[in-house]
């Protein structure tokens, strides 16, 4: 960085400092900003003598430019985990035009520099589950909010997935805990209003707090920090309620999809909207078509049919028996009639 007397300024060069107007001290240029022609002009006509200028090596991406790219990357690859470009690789005919919503909602957020600000605090936390938990959150509501008709909220939603627990930000020591003290329990049942009082201070809108804050909320009323009930919660957050808890399953439980799926139909009418379950389990497929997997039977083969069955029971291609021996024909297992095999895991 050196300091460059204004006659000596190009355009091209970067500024390494603010600049200021002698005049009444408003900003004029921002850190970082390449000078155009016209820029250089004005500023000799106010009286600007030099500027600092930045070494041509140097290289300046803003954070908050950086993780609108990451931000946008990490979607993508969430959306194409549980969707697919086949129709037949989807549970519904109509996935591929909710998923192009959803991508195209996805593109409003990443310009949004106060919904980024939240995340990049998100994805710098030592814990990294709280960021990726998040974005799947965001894709699974945007997805139900598809499915459910809900096209002009679908920003709301998917904003309100994104940053449902942004309140964990002010007790990041309790992220991912799993054993807390009572009064750490307390405490870690106020990150709802947290986060509402958080996003409202930080130009969120309310219909997105309101999310935010109730997405702890049971259909049954057990839920916090309000206790409402059924359809006194936000639709919203009611969306968000069903995908946080099989986000929050998968990144801090490390269960797997048919076990969050039992726990869906279990918590049906009791902590969930029974409406939004059957919608998520209808239109979100949790093991992908194609997906390589391990079956309980250690058996190994191909998802080779998502639609057949409902939920988390596809059609899978055995290849290799449990001996990992190729088998010379393969044999499919229909999960949805064999109710005592189970995916064990993933292996793509």
């Amino acid at each position: 960085m050196s300091k460059v007397p204004i006659s000596q300024v190009k355009p091209g060069m970067v500024v390494e400092k603010p600049v200021y107007s002698p005049i009444d001290n408003k900003l004029l240029l921002t850190y970082g900003t390449r000078l155009r022609d016209s820029m250089i002009k004005k500023l000799k006509s106010i009286g600007i003598k030099e500027l600092e200028i930045a070494d041509p090596y140097t290289i300046f991406v803003k954070p908050i430019e950086k993780m609108a790219v990451y931000m946008k990357d990490t979607y993508e690859h969430v959306i194409k985990k549980y969707s697919s470009d086949q129709p037949e690789g989807n549970l519904t005919d109509n996935m591929i035009e909710i998923v192009s919503m959803v991508k195209n909602t996805v593109s409003k957020i990443c310009m949004n520099n106060d919904i980024l600000e939240f995340c990049f605090q998100m994805k710098v936390l030592k814990d990294n589950r709280l960021f990726k938990h998040a974005i799947h959150t965001s894709v699974f509501s945007g997805i139900v909010a598809g499915a459910l008709d809900l096209k002009d909220d679908m920003f709301d939603i998917m904003v309100g997935g994104l940053l449902h627990d942004i309140g964990c930000l002010e007790m990041p020591f309790l992220i991912g805990l799993e054993k807390k003290k009572p009064q750490e329990e307390l405490l870690w049942k106020e990150h709802p209003s947290y986060g509402y009082y958080l996003s409202l201070q930080n130009n969120i809108s309310r219909s997105i707090a309101e999310i935010i804050l109730q997405h702890h909320e049971n259909w049954d009323g057990s839920g916090y920090p309000k206790q409402l009930k059924g359809e006194a919660i936000a639709l919203g957050a009611r969306i968000v309620n069903v995908c946080s808890m099989v986000s929050h399953h998968i990144h801090f439980e490390n269960m797997q999809p048919y076990e969050t799926m039992e726990y869906l139909y279990g918590g049906s009418k009791i902590f969930f909207d029974p409406k939004i379950v059957d919608t998520f389990i209808s239109n979100i497929t949790l093991y992908p078509l194609g997906a390589l997997v391990r079956l309980t039977t250690d058996e190994v083969g191909i998802i080779s049919n998502v639609r057949s069955n409902r939920g988390p029971r596809p059609i899978v291609t055995v290849y290799f028996n449990r001996f990992n021996k190729h088998l010379s024909q393969p044999t499919k297992i229909d999960l949805g009639k064999e109710r005592t095999i189970f995916i064990k895991e993933i292996l793509d």
